[in-house]
């Protein structure tokens, strides 16, 4: 049994985006991270903005009042930055039930502000159920109640914010169901129901149709073209079969081929950005991110070429009552997959069937084991050189499959902490060495120092883990302080900073 709903009832009959004229035209920019900015400085002239995500520039606190805390010196300093900003958000996504935080709005609002950006953008995904977050963006639930969903969030945003808004299309490496709607009808049909801007992620579109979903052509022909503000373009590679939107560097030939086209009938397009993650920086090299730039100025030049005409948005779809979830039921069912932990739910029972959820549970895997080795890092190494790298590996499998994803970081990392604790390995002096980056984190979050004590003379073992091999524990016990201070310094009574940027370059 099936039955028509019709989404003409959500759908503005007027085109109320007046702003849209109003919005300046940016140019070609790129998403900011310290690794990019030597380029930025030798040539300014390629960066006419600067795209920021502003929470990876916060610190969680353990302040329930104030639970996250802006680093103004950051912020600072990326103002001063070559060229416009532009305010992309990662954490407040509008896809899903649960609603953005106020906590975070305020700081939003403050970031875009100081910023001066002319918009600010969120994903069209969601990272959070009622009960734990999934460490990853993941689908929405692409029905005419996912559509109220999304509506009710941006509404917030709007609401919260001084600027206008846009959303970000997602990837989505789920197979597609006969119970949701074609994704260009349902971006289309949150654009014109919550009346705000479409950042279009062509490598999004690109990725999804390389993996079976909506060809970028049909995607395109549902989206009211003259609501892109933005376009996101990005590298990607091929694993277990699926194409990744990995941000891993050069912009296929293909989708630059499609994006000259594309980019031809967008009347209202203000900036086109290069997106790549700072780890992959060194790998693709500043010379390339260089020649990337110089391309993508080429293809702002094609903006407008040809005459785009508005076409009305009639978006309906047949749900199959037999299969119909609510995006509740939906979150709570693919978020419990993609995490690892069992459901026996029967939407969940089906989706395991999708060979996406062990492609996305393998990615929030390595993305969770690469913010512990990143926070705890002396830690994981005296692990993987006291047991070997299996053993580490099965160690942070367990926590996986036991702890759910956290929401930073430091988080994560705290939570691994813990786990270590309790299980309370055999490993001299692992204790310390963990009690040790803890701190160093702790003090980062509340601007507290903190004094680490030893009973061994730390040093030449701290050495010997930055250099890569198994320090040897003296058996004379020498009693031995490390003083963690709040400008993320760290004092050894008797020696010299630039000695002690040797012994900790992690830190």
């Amino acid at each position: 049994m099936s039955e028509n709903y019709s989404l003409m009832s959500h759908l503005t009959s007027a085109h109320s985006m007046e702003f849209e004229t109003l919005l300046p035209e940016l140019g070609v920019g790129i998403t900011y991270s310290s690794a990019i900015e030597p380029l930025l400085e030798q040539h300014p002239e390629l960066f006419d903005v600067v795209e920021v995500e502003p929470q990876t520039t916060w610190i969680k606190t353990r302040d329930g009042s104030e639970p996250y805390r802006m680093l103004d010196s950051v912020l600072e300093h990326i103002a001063q930055l070559p060229g416009h900003k532009l305010v992309h958000s990662i954490d407040a996504p509008v896809g899903g039930t649960v609603r953005p935080e106020q906590a975070q709005l305020i700081l939003l609002e403050r970031t875009l502000r100081r910023l001066n950006s002319p918009w600010f953008s969120e994903h069209l995904s969601f990272n959070t159920t009622a009960d734990f977050r999934t460490g990853f963006f993941l689908p929405p639930r692409q029905t005419c109640e996912g559509v109220d969903m999304a509506l009710t969030c941006i509404r917030d945003l709007k609401t919260a914010l001084s600027v206008p808004v846009a959303v970000e299309t997602g990837v989505n490496y789920l197979r597609p169901r006969l119970d949701e709607m074609p994704d260009g009808d349902f971006v289309a049909a949150v654009a014109e129901t919550a009346d705000c801007g479409i950042l279009l992620d062509l490598h999004n579109i690109f990725a999804n149709a390389l993996n079976g979903r909506q060809p970028v052509d049909d995607f395109l022909a549902r989206l009211p073209l003259d609501r892109v503000w933005e376009i996101h373009l990005a590298g990607g590679f091929e694993l277990e079969g699926f194409w990744l939107d990995a941000h891993s560097g050069a912009i296929p030939r293909p989708l630059f081929d499609i994006s000259k086209r594309i980019v031809s009938t967008l009347p209202s397009l203000k900036a086109i950005i290069f997106e790549i993650y700072p780890s992959f920086v060194p790998i693709f090299g500043l010379d390339a991110i260089r020649a990337q730039m110089e391309e993508l100025h080429e293809l702002w030049e094609f903006r407008g070429k040809t005459k785009s005409e508005r076409l009305p948005v009639r978006v309906q779809t047949s749900i199959d009552i037999n299969t119909y979830s609510s995006p509740a039921v939906w979150e709570r069912a693919l978020g419990t997959l993609v995490i690892g932990r069992q459901s026996h739910e029967d939407l969940a029972r089906e989706l395991q069937a999708d060979p996406g959820i062990g492609l996305v549970n393998r990615l929030i895997c390595e993305f969770r084991g690469s913010m512990i080795v990143n926070v705890l890092r002396l830690t994981s190494r005296l692990i993987m050189l006291a047991l070997g790298a299996d053993i580490f590996r099965a160690i942070l499998e367990d926590f996986w499959a036991k702890t759910p994803p956290q929401q930073f970081a430091s988080l994560e990392a705290e939570a691994f902490a813990d786990y270590l604790v309790a299980l309370d390995l055999k490993v001299p002096q692992l204790g310390k060495i963990l009690e040790f980056e803890r701190a160093v984190a702790a003090t980062l979050a509340d601007e507290q120092p903190r004094v680490v004590a030893f009973d061994i003379d730390p040093l030449p073992m701290l050495r010997s883990l930055t250099e890569g091999h198994l320090p040897e524990v003296p058996a004379q016990a020498v009693p031995f302080e490390i003083e963690v201070t709040p400008d993320g310094s760290i004092g050894v009574s008797g020696m010299d900073q630039e000695s002690i940027r040797q012994i900790f370059p992690f830190h």
